[in-house]
């Protein structure tokens, strides 16, 4: 018996189809408020879309299509933001920050998660959140941790959550209380603050110069997220037994657009019509994944993963702080 032909299509389109619609209007929110994240509005709309309609089931297949193979060429396209020469331009003492907010926060989250019973997968989404470039690393690493769709969405709400009570504390911390200098508010800003848009938000008031260092700051977090998602498929493949390529092909790829970005062949124009294009694709598949949620699995992860989240988040704050003071 023949298969009908276009029956993958069909079995897709609907997912696709809403996941893109919602995508489009997180986009148009953010254009009128930058503030707002699309990814964080494609992601909220989308689990009232699958919790309140009750068609998650029809949804689901082109969901998780968003949510899985159309993110890649997001985090592809990802890659074309950086340039290896802002990393130089930040010095020693932006890529120390960067390394040490990373290779803190996973493997604390890990340790710590298993002390509070919060299951390992659930702890490596919320490090990487955490210690990386927020949602995105979340979605990025989804695959790799092998998480549940449920644990997907808790992570994705935690590490908004906190990144958002950092976007307004540090500010009001680094300028009244501690007093820095733009430099040190710059790397203390981009080494803790957990989304690109929420470290832009919480130092464009500050200074020009203070955006300047968080944003390459926060941008060397995130070429991080290549070598961790290496090491992370490595460890879970030697633990199955599994054998091959632990590089998934979208992180070469990735690399790719850092060379292509760093070689300078593209123009700003190009460039800044790449960015809105890679931030309309996040955001179809954050709400790719915010239509496979179901809120009432959420409510059963319990507490415990947010005082995960919470402790990993004040933490990291703390340790960049620490070592910004000690080498200004």
């Amino acid at each position: 018996m023949s298969r009908p032909p276009f029956g993958p299509v069909r079995t897709l389109a609907p997912g696709l189809a809403v996941a893109a619609g919602l995508a489009l209007v997180a986009y148009g929110i953010n254009r009128i408020e930058p503030r707002v994240s699309a990814l964080i509005a494609a992601l909220l709309l989308a689990m009232v879309v699958a919790n309140v309609g009750g068609r998650r089931a029809l949804l689901a297949p082109g969901a998780r299509f968003a949510s899985r193979r159309i993110l890649r060429v997001g985090i592809v396209l990802l890659g074309l933001r950086i340039s290896l020469d802002l990393i130089v331009d930040v010095g020693w003492r932006g890529v120390l920050v960067a390394v040490a907010a990373v290779a803190f926060t996973l493997p604390f989250s890990v340790w710590f998660g298993r002390r509070l019973g919060v299951s390992p997968a659930l702890s490596l989404l919320l490090g990487a959140g955490c210690g990386i470039c927020g949602a995105a690393a979340v979605v990025a690493m989804e695959p790799v941790a092998k998480a549940k769709d449920e644990e997907a969405g808790f992570a994705l709400a935690t590490v908004t959550a906190m990144g958002t009570i950092a976007m307004l504390v540090v500010p009001l911390l680094g300028t009244r209380l501690l007093d820095l200098s733009d430099g040190d508010f710059g790397l203390w800003a981009g080494g803790s603050v957990h989304e690109v848009a929420q470290v832009v938000a919480a130092s464009a008031g500050v200074s020009a110069g203070a955006l300047a260092v968080a944003t390459i700051v926060k941008l060397t977090r995130v070429v991080l997220l290549v070598p961790v998602i290496v090491i992370t498929a490595v460890i879970k493949g030697r633990a199955s037994g599994r054998r091959g390529n632990p590089v998934p092909l979208f992180v070469v790829l990735f690399l790719g657009a850092v060379v292509i970005r760093s070689s300078g062949i593209l123009s700003p124009s190009a460039v800044k019509h790449a960015t809105d294009l890679d931030n309309v694709i996040l955001a179809w598949a954050m709400a790719g994944l915010g239509l496979t949620i179901d809120v009432a699995g959420l409510r059963r992860l319990g507490g415990r993963p947010l005082l995960l989240g919470a402790t990993a988040s004040g933490l990291l704050a703390l340790v960049v702080l620490g070592l910004v003071a000690a080498t200004s």
